[in-house]
Formats: C-alpha cells, structure tokens, sequence
C-alpha cells in the first residue's frame, strides 16, 4: 500500500509511525537550513527538491524524502549541524554510501540528511600500537589498500567494502566473509569520537580491556546512528598472515556442503572464511562476473585458511580430505593472487548479479547456530515455495548466517504482500532455531515490526530506554531499531517472603530476591573478581551471591559454544573445556574461587590472549536480573547478530552495578594439540618492551606477552601460544631473542598455573596491606610509566593493550601517573571519572536499576 505523495518503493510505514512521531513542520525546517546556509560553504547545502531524491533511499531501494542535506566536512560541521537541527526539533540522520539493506539512513520523518562521505580521510596508520585513525567516510576497501604498505589489514570486510564507508560499518556493526576467524566490527574498534544529540563532542572510553567505565563504545556500534554521530574512529588493525589459501570445494547439494563445514570445525579448523552458494546463486553469478563456478553444481564451498605457512599447508590438506570424504567431486585451491580474486569476485557480486533478474530484490539476513544452517534453508525453501517465490541463498557457512533472496515486482500489490509475509516466516522460523532475526544487516526500519519474534517487552522497553538515555529529544535517526512496546510492562509481582534468600538457585529466585531488598530498602552488593568495597568502590552492603548458580546449562560443540550460570568456577569450566579440546578465552586454570560472572563483570584480563579486546570478545549472550527484579535476556548464541542494541556488551565490565548476571553464553575455540609457554629476561624492562611491541607488529606473534618484576630487579618478558603452530612460532621467537641477545627458557605447558597463582598472591596481598593500582596508556608509552615506577615496586605490564598493574606499599602510587584508572589503598578507593561521560553513565544506570538497589550513581555519591 503506497501513501498519497510516495516514492516509488515506499512501503506502508503507518504501522511504525501511528500517532508517535511526525515530519518538523516547514517553519522549522527552513529555519534550519537558513542558519545551515549562513554558516556553510553554498556546496555543503542541498535542499531542493530534485536534488534531495538521491538522498531518499538506500540499497533497499524504499524511498522517503527529506528536508536538507548537509555534506560536513570535519567534526566541527557536525557539530554545528547537529546543534542548529536540535535546536528547531528537526530530526538528523548521518549517511555515508547508503549500502546498507535495513532502511537504516532513510528518512522516515524527513529531518536533515548528515552526508559524511567527505570526511574520508585516514589521520593515522600506528603498526607498532596496532592502531588506524580515521574518519567516519573512509571506504572501507581504501583502508585496506592503505595499510598494505605496512604489512596490516583491517579483518571486517563487508560484501559492500569496496563501497561502505567505516562509520557506516561501525553502525551497523557489519560483519563480511572473514568473521567466522576475526569476529565482526565491534571486536575491532577502540575509540569513537561521536557528537551526541545536545551537540557535543566526545571519545568514548577506551574498549581495552583496562576500561573502567561502562562499554559505551560497544553499546554505540550498531546502534545505527540512533544514539550519536561517529566523527572519528580507531580501529585495531592485525598484521597480514604469512600466507593464505583459497579453495572451492564443488558438492552435489547444499547437504553435503554443510555437512562439510561441520566437520572442518569438527577437526579443530577454524578457517578465515567459509563460504555457501547454491545452484540458484551459481546459475546468476557466473552469467554474471564468469568467475569459473560450475553452474550444474548444487552448491559450492568457498573456503579460505591463514596463518603461518607450515600450518595453512596442513590444513589445506586437512580440508582436502574432509571435503572429498564429504562427498565433493572437485576441490580446487587457487595457484595464485589472479585465481583466488576470481573467486572471490564470484562470492561479492552475488547481489549484484540477483539484481539483473527481477524489477526488486529482497534479501533478507539470519542468522543461526551453524549446526542448523542446513535445516534452516530448508525452512527457506519451503516457506518460498509455500508464498509462490524461488528463494535462493548465500551464505557466511563458517557463522550460520544466512542470505535468502526474494525477487518481487513492487508495483504488484499482491507480490509485495506475498514476501513480506514470507519474509515474515522465514525470520520466526530463524527464532525458532535459536537465531538472530538479523545478523550484519540491522534493524532499521525493515524489520521493527518482527523484533517482538526475538525480544520480548522488557528487553525492548531496555532499550527503548537506553536510546532515551543517549538522546532525551530522540532527534537522531528516529523510528529506527526499536521501538517502545505499547504499554510498558508492569513489575515482576512481589510475593511477601517467608525469609530473605540472598544466595538464589535459580534465576527465578534472584529475581525475588532483588524484589524483596527493593521492597524492604535494602541495598545489594554484587559479587565479582573483585570483593566487597574493591569491587564496588563502596563499603559492602548486602552481599547477594551466585554461588549455587554453577551449571552447564548448554554445550554446542559444534557450534563452539557454551552456556553456563555465572557462579560457576572459572577454572573449573577451563580444565572441564580442555578435556573437550576446547578452550574459552580469558578463562584462567587457577582462582577456583573467581567464577564466570565475576570475571566477565569486571572485565578481567588474561595475558594469554592478548591481543583480543577483552571480554567483550567472547561474550555472545547474558542473562541478568535488573533492580526491579526483571530477568533480562540479551544476545543468541550466534557470532552475529544485530537485533537491537548490543545490551550484551554493557554486562561485561558493569561490576554488578547494573544488575546480577546470571548466566553467559561464551564464544570457543579449539585447544591447540601443541602449546608454548617461555619467558626471557632482562635488567632493562624497556629491552623486553621493545621486543614486545615488535612482536605484536608481526604475522609470526605469539597468543599471549606480558612483562612481569614480581621479584625485585627481575623482569621477565613471558609468552604463550595457544593457537595451531607452536613450534614455527618458537623458532622465531629464539631467532628475535639472538639478535638481542636474550636467551629463552621454555617451560611446560600447565606452568602457568603457578604464574597465574603468583598474580593472585600479590593482588591479594596489595589489598589488604597495601596498594593495588590499574590503569592504561597506547603500548609504546608503558615505558613512561615504567620508569616512574619505584625499584621495589612488582608490576605487570601487558604490551599488547597497554594495561599495568602496580602492586606497592600503603599509598606509593601517585595519583597523576599517567593512564591510571583505579588506585585501592587500604580501604580506600579511587576511580578516574569518564569524562563527560558520567551523567549519561547515572542514566543507563537508571534504566536498570531506577531505585539504586546495586548502589548510588556517581552524581548521589
């Protein structure tokens, strides 16, 4: 149904707008774009009409008008745009190339169109700190192409990377071909610099793993524009592998060619890319780009695997053999750069080429744990055939995600009708295999009205709530990701108790007993990896545990996940991990005392793996109790997803001040059959810095790198490898250890243990009789903190994110060392506040926990 006035394209919006929000009426808008024309150069300022339509749509093709474009040029324009538009209630929407298939930069409601494309440039490329600045218009395949004079990528790659900008990917947390091994945009990004809705500018607080405060940064990734404005960004680059193979695999059917992709997984491989495409897709690709696919396969594998030479020929030959045992009638492994291109040209242009076929393309985005992919094509299939469509698909095999196309005439009422209905079906059979309704594509407007599938009320009324808290007036990308339930949900029913249960059984059980202290006035304290005041910055109040929540609620093997109750041991996970050939990271194989939830609530880091973000890496999913006693439930056991705001990422580091996690779902990865574990040492800490920075710039770096005096005069530089490998990896260590002239030690591999053990020691130790301090700085400035360190002082520095940690008497840590974050001294607490940060910090506290039952914000403390 096409309202008076539409575009071509335009879908029936009512249900979304009703009587909730309407276009800024003319006097503001032209108010709005005098003042724009006063203070911009005449080119930077679009408002008539002809001009305005190329600005209505993006690759959905749905079109609505708006009122003004504007095309900035450094933050400072957006800041002036975004304060001039607020000011007269106009809505804003920042755009880049508008590649994006959710609707998520059409403007609904009209408002000023923030066209960032021109702020395109890279400020700086940092190998040694693993770091590019750049600005939001970027190209995303332009930075790749940049960092290969030194050796770098950046890993999300997006079908769209030769024409989506980095602040696009940033909003809608875009994923691409090689996540399965990397992990989307969101495990990537550092630092934004955003203008919020008021006008000002902000860096969010760092998302290494020495952050403090909430994780504003992972909250704002995918967020789609709707809570601020991405003006600069730093991205964590990697070095380039040593070398990478790319193979087609040829199947008979779609079956076999997932059944594939379970046993390479199955064998401990976790490839860099694994891609489906089914004989439909075959058929229109190669009429398209000739890409050399054979088109009377029933689908095709496209495979890929990186990492030090020795170990990509093994699993190149591994996967050879799985391939054919799984039935493949041809394997091909491209013989050189020309060939592998060719391939991968193929893969990317498969929406180009469905579009050739039909008047309207619609291609919807799911995804699902792997071990149901199979099943749910089939569910595609059938619902297409069911609603009179030929659906094909793509598909990202190596993360579950799923691309169905429906070809539909949008001038033919009932053809429209017919998909949305089948679009509708496939996304809540998506739900009931346990899946994200979408997993890189967003929420924008196309799929709002299906986010009550996959979240219920409180969940949606969560992040309601989270958008109001970035943006009181809701002028940035309005009618977009969520929208408030109709009515909101009432509190859990409060049952007078027969006692007061502060260590609960169950989920159920906490949620009582968070209602019981909110109706007797008493105030809760959270346990963690930190106790008590260390943990709260506060005295304790009423502890309420999770120690009877230890259960291993779900194990996926193959889709390498767990569920477990967050009182669950942390070490004792690990070892029962390790006899499943798995591992999790940051789990630690001493502390039995330091359980799931506390680790992931304070973000605790583990030198092991060093060169992850944090926590916020591995955590795919939570439960949690919030202060009205609402069981929370946010995240699928999926690598993807994008359904909604990443509530997810707020858990991790929120140290029981948002609420008690319950339970967790953890992303895992294959225990290497050969580990290492060595350490080297020096009299000059800046000797072992250096060769952990040059390190971390290398393809040939190990797992993990701390550097260590937890004996006086006796620094140590450590390392360990945990991935397939160990043993080139240990040959180049003892090559760059000669020409410094340090000798290596190797040690078992469970050697750790005592290492780990030691760490607690003092860290205990340093609480009660001393002074534990924190903090971080970019990795190449630790040396300044080093030297300002005592000669007595033990510390451990972790050069691959830059954290410290100091370890003195009562009171010898300053308070202005550079990059502290944290002093405890003797029952004392100190915390750097997030600068501007802390009155939208007291509000996201508020919508969990309104009546302060898990502490004060900081503005009543």
């Amino acid at each position: 149904m096409h309202k008076q006035g539409a575009l071509a394209g335009q879908l029936d919006r009512l249900w979304v707008a009703g009587a909730r929000a309407s276009r800024a009426d003319s006097a503001a808008v032209q108010g709005v774009v005098s003042a724009l024309n006063a203070t911009l150069q005449p080119d930077q300022v679009i408002s008539d009409r002809e001009r305005l339509l190329a600005f209505s749509y993006d690759a959905t093709g749905e079109r609505h008008w708006p009122d003004v474009v504007v095309f900035a040029q450094s933050a400072q324009e957006v800041e002036t745009a975004v304060q001039i538009a607020a000011a007269q209630g106009v809505y804003i929407l920042a755009r880049g190339s508008s590649s994006n298939l959710s609707g998520g930069t059409t403007p609904v409601l009209g408002g000023l169109i923030l066209s960032l494309t021109r702020m395109n440039h890279i400020r700086h490329v940092d190998v040694l700190n693993r770091q590019a600045v750049v600005e939001p218009g970027v190209i995303n395949a332009d930075l790749q192409v940049a960092l290969q004079s030194w050796h770098f990528f950046y890993p999300p790659d997006p079908a769209s990377h030769r024409i989506s900008t980095l602040g696009g990917n940033v909003a809608e947390n875009s994923g691409g071909p090689h996540c399965v091994k990397y992990g989307v945009t969101v495990n990537h990004i550092i630092q934004l610099e955003v203008v919020l809705a008021d006008g000002r500018r902000l860096l969010t607080p760092t998302a290494r793993d020495y952050r403090v405060g909430l994780d504003i940064t992972g909250l704002l990734t995918g967020s789609e524009g709707t809570m601020a404005i991405v003006t600069q960004i730093t991205a964590q680059i990697a070095p380039q592998p040593e070398q990478t193979a790319t193979m087609l695999a040829v199947f008979a059917s779609v079956d076999e060619a997932l059944h594939t992709v379970s046993a390479i997984i199955a064998h401990h491989i976790v490839p860099s890319t694994l891609e489906l495409l089914d004989k439909k897709s075959l058929e229109i690709v190669e009429s398209f780009v000739h890409a050399g696919y054979p088109v009377d396969a029933g689908a095709v594998l496209l495979i890929e695997v990186d990492g030090p030479s020795a170990v990509v020929q093994a699993q190149t030959a591994a996967i050879a053999d799985i391939a054919a045992q799984g039935g493949a009638h041809e394997f091909r492994i491209a013989q050189s750069a020309l060939e592998a291109d060719a391939l991968w040209k193929g893969r990317r242009a498969h929406y180009g080429a469905a579009a050739r076929i039909a008047p309207h393309l619609w291609i919807q985005d799911v995804t699902v744990p792997r071990p149901l992919l199979a099943e749910m094509m089939r569910d595609v299939i059938v619902i297409g055939q069911h609603h009179g469509f030929n659906i094909f698909c793509s598909a990202h095999a190596g993360d579950g995600n799923l691309h169905p196309i429906i070809t539909y005439d949008p001038a033919n009422a009932d053809e429209v009708a017919r998909m949305r209905q089948a679009d509708h079906d496939i996304l809540a059979a998506c739900v009931n295999r346990g899946g994200a309704i979408t997993g890189e594509h967003g929420i924008g407007i196309d799929k709002l009205e299906n986010l009550a599938l996959m979240y219920g009320p409180r969940e949606r009324q969560t992040m309601s709530d989270l958008k109001h808290a970035f943006d009181p007036s809701g002028v940035l990308n309005p009618l977009k990701v969520v929208l408030p339930p109709p009515v909101r949900p009432s509190d859990p029913h409060w049952e007078e108790p027969s006692d007061h249960t502060w260590t609960p059984n169950t989920a159920q059980e906490a949620s009582q007993a968070v209602m019981d202290a909110r109706q007797a006035g008493i105030q809760l304290s959270v346990g963690g990896y930190f106790t008590g005041w260390a943990m709260t910055g506060r005295p304790l109040t009423t502890p309420l545990s999770t120690s009877h929540l230890r259960q291993i609620v779900d194990f996926d093997k193959d889709n390498l996940t767990v569920e477990v109750e967050a009182g669950m041991s942390a070490s004792e996970l690990a070892q029962w991990l390790r006899h499943e050939g798995l591992q999790s990271p940051f789990l630690p194989y001493s502390s039995p005392k330091t359980t799931v939830g506390g680790m992931i609530a304070a973000n605790a880091r583990n030198w092991r793996h060093a060169y992850l973000l944090g926590w916020r890496d591995v955590v795919l999913g939570v439960e949690w109790i919030d202060g009205r006693g609402q069981i929370l439930r946010f995240g699928r056991k999926t690598m993807k997803n994008v359904a909604g705001y990443d509530v997810t990422k707020l858990a991790v580091g929120s140290w029981g001040r948002l609420g008690l996690i319950s339970k967790a779902i953890l992303r895992l990865r294959p225990l290497a059959p050969q580990r290492l574990l060595g350490y080297t040492q020096s009299d000059t800490v800046d000797r072992l810095l250096d060769m952990a920075l040059q390190f971390g710039a290398s393809a040939s770096r190990p797992d993990g790198v701390v550097i260590t005096r937890l004996k006086p005069g006796q620094a140590q530089l450590w390392i360990a490898h945990e991935s397939p490998g160990a043993e080139p990896t240990k040959e180049w260590v003892e090559g760059q250890g000669r020409e410094a002239g340090l000798t290596w030690t190797w040690l078992e591999e469970d050697a750790w243990v005592s290492w780990e053990d030691e760490r607690t020691r003092l860290w205990q130790q340093a609480l009660q009789h001393g002074t534990y301090a924190e903090g971080g700085v970019l990795p190449t400035h630790l040396s300044h903190v080093i030297n300002r360190v005592a000669l007595d002082h033990l510390f451990i520095v972790y050069p691959a994110s830059g954290a410290y940690e100091i370890f003195a008497g009562p009171n010898d840590v300053p308070l202005n060392l550079e990059g502290l974050s944290r002093r405890i001294s003797e029952g004392q607490y100190w915390q750097q506040p997030t600068d501007g940060w802390d009155a939208i910090e007291d509000r996201i506290r508020h919508v969990f926990d309104p009546d302060g039952i898990f502490g004060p914000s900081k503005s009543r403390t």
